[in-house]
């Protein structure tokens, strides 16, 4: 699949699609995003009466949030597993505790640095990725945002919390740049005169990807179960689904439960007392008149649900296009107006959700605390001793989180916008990672450089720019979640050139980038 982060990629809630006002059929999948109801001014209900951009304005501040706390936990992991252990006593808040030292910076001083120190949050932002996916994506049959929770839970309608964890949390708790350097620095030979470590830096990305791909797998397998224990209903049928898909069968999701299970010949279950001989004659005769059309391939599978979609989960009248293709079919058109009619006087147990109205004042409060918060954190921490550097420089880095990571979300908009043969590429996220390791190169040519050279405003700008910005515009999570979905898709070849293509480009424009800003430095002197 392609981002969103999300790009994300990356799932929100299932929701109403636009009217359909011209003969082009465009089949629902059952998601969306804000930008796809751009056009919507107001609807029967309120839930898109808010101006367009207070709700742009608002998903932007709740990412920008928590952009901020996963560029922080990313620092503190780092710090954790490898920073304290290559300066001792630089990490105040692990001082008294123990440090775990399985993790480097690529520089060849230091051993271990194929276990690079952004690993731990490269792993740990992929399992979450990988949690937080849709039953779409995990191909479970009932359209729903967080695949893991109940079908009635009141967080499934949180989307704008969905694209925070996933392309602001997720997207800024891990990190491409950060690691592409890292491995650029182990290559180049950084450091003492060890020498270049070229096989150790490639066998670093070779670790970088499986290891991240797991992760994320991990998650999804997670999800999946738990979707399985907390939903018994779906469980059976979800196992129902893969029989008849099996047999080609397809199964429209984006129906309300009564109709996905009468139309499919599903176990009805406890559904069952919800059918009423007089009216469920109706949907019966729409059923047989459409039976033959429901196999996967066939050539009016997608005006089909087109129909249903507008008569059943809109409860709107067909456009002249739609009934004259119908009745050419020799479809029962009249019996699904009919069975429209009827089914708002039967209590169908459907359990649909509106999405949640985030407004705009207290997301605006929650912001402004947060960045006046760092602002004066890094204001404040004037001191010269090592606690209070590093204390500032993970705030200052956190203050640029969200730039790197609204920046990321926006280019996401640009995948599959491309035409011609990599049409298929995730451009946008493909670009947001070529440009934040080209950023955090240039960046660690500069500490290197200048390094007890220049006061902390110079050389605390550089590391916040490449930790911060560049850390936030990269994304490890909503790389590896596209590479999953080209390994699922018909073409699975498409997973290996993407990341072939990233590695490469990444590599060789960090490559030449942080060799031009450091060029002429003593190779002895690294910071």
């Amino acid at each position: 699949m392609t981002a969103s982060d999300g790009n994300d990629a990356n799932g929100s809630s299932t929701s109403t699609r636009k009217d359909l006002e011209s003969p082009t059929l465009n089949t629902f999948k059952g998601q969306f995003t804000f930008e796809d109801n751009a056009n919507i001014e107001t609807k029967q209900d309120n839930r898109w009466s808010f101006d367009k951009k207070k709700r742009v304005l608002i998903k932007s501040m709740y990412l920008s949030i928590f952009a901020i706390f996963g560029a922080l936990l990313r620092i503190m992991l780092a710090q954790l597993f490898g920073e304290e252990c290559k300066n001792p006593g630089t990490v105040g808040w692990l001082k008294a505790g123990q440090p775990l030292c399985v993790t480097a910076d690529g520089d060849t001083s230091v051993e271990g640095g194929i276990i690079f120190a952004d690993l731990p949050a490269n792993l740990l932002g992929s399992f979450i990725m990988g949690l937080m996916q849709s039953t779409t994506v995990l191909d479970l049959p009932k359209p729903m945002a967080v695949a893991w929770l109940g079908d009635d839970n009141p967080f499934q309608s949180w989307d704008v919390i969905h694209l925070a964890i996933r392309t602001g949390f997720c997207g800024s708790l891990t990190t491409y740049s950060s690691w592409n350097s890292e491995m650029v620095v182990m290559m180049l030979g950084a450091g003492q005169d060890t020498g270049s470590l070229v096989f150790r830096g490639l066998l670093g990305y070779l670790i970088g990807v499986e290891t991240a791909l797991a992760s994320f797998v991990l998650g999804k397998n997670i999800a999946s179960y738990l979707h399985s224990v907390i939903n018994p209903v779906l469980r059976v049928e979800a196992e129902e689904t893969r029989t008849k898909k099996e047999r080609g069968v397809f199964i429209n999701t984006e129906l309300p439960d009564f109709e996905r299970r009468y139309l499919s010949d599903f176990n009805m279950g406890g559904y069952q007392i919800h059918i009423n001989p007089g009216a469920i004659e109706n949907l019966s005769r729409w059923k047989e008149s459409t039976e033959l059309y429901r196999r996967v391939g066939n050539d009016k599978l997608a005006i089909l649900t087109d129909i249903e979609y507008r008569a059943i989960v809109m409860g709107e009248s067909l456009d002249d296009h739609m009934a004259v293709s119908a009745r050419e079919c020799g479809w029962e058109i009249e019996a699904l107006e009919r069975w429209v009619t009827l089914r708002h006087e039967l209590y169908l147990g459907d359990r649909g959700m509106a999405d949640s109205e985030f407004r705009f004042i207290p997301a605006c409060i929650i912001f402004i605390i947060i960045i006046a918060l760092l602002f004066a954190g890094v204001e404040f921490l004037d001191h010269d001793d090592e606690y209070a550097i590093t204390y500032r420089t993970m705030l200052y880095a956190a203050l640029l989180a969200p730039g790197g990571a609204l920046l990321r979300w926006r280019l996401s908009k640009l995948n599959g916008k491309i035409s011609g043969v990599f049409n298929w590429l995730p451009i946008g996220t493909f670009i947001a990672n070529v440009t934040a390791s080209i950023i955090s190169a240039c960046m660690l040519g500069v500490e290197l450089r200048y390094y007890g050279k220049v006061g902390f405003w110079k050389l605390g700008s550089a590391r916040a720019a490449k930790i911060g910005f560049a850390g936030s515009l990269s994304t490890v999570s909503t790389f590896i979640s596209e590479v999953a979905g080209f390994l699922k898709s018909p073409n699975p070849v498409r997973a290996y050139l993407y990341v072939s293509l990233s590695l490469g480009s990444t590599c060789a424009c960090a490559t030449i980038f942080y060799s031009l800003v450091s060029m002429g430095v003593e190779k002895n002197v690294y910071y």
